[in-house]
């Protein structure tokens, strides 16, 4: 079961940076600093109406790696603000 619900991860993103812990497809165990919040990441754009969009998956932008990423909702084991919301 998630830690919080894929709209309470979206409105926590938008807000600032967040670091989340998550289990990856292979097993392993990923940290990672990020957020949806415009004034931190590239402007969001709309997915083209052929692709097909996962409901279960968040895009984010990755604040160390300066890319796009993203993450499964139910793999999350841990969502947490960055301490001091600094980049």
């Amino acid at each position: 079961m998630p830690v919080m619900t894929k709209e309470e991860m979206v409105e926590q993103l938008q807000e600032g940076a967040r670091e989340i812990m998550f289990k990856k497809i292979n097993g392993s165990i990923r940290h990672m600093k990020c957020t949806l919040n415009p004034m931190l990441a590239p402007k969001i754009l709309e997915p083209a109406k052929t692709e097909r969009v996962n409901v279960n998956v968040i895009p984010v932008w990755d604040i160390e790696k300066n890319q796009w990423r993203s993450f499964r909702v139910d793999s999350v084991l841990q969502f947490q603000k960055v301490r001091g919301d600094q980049v």
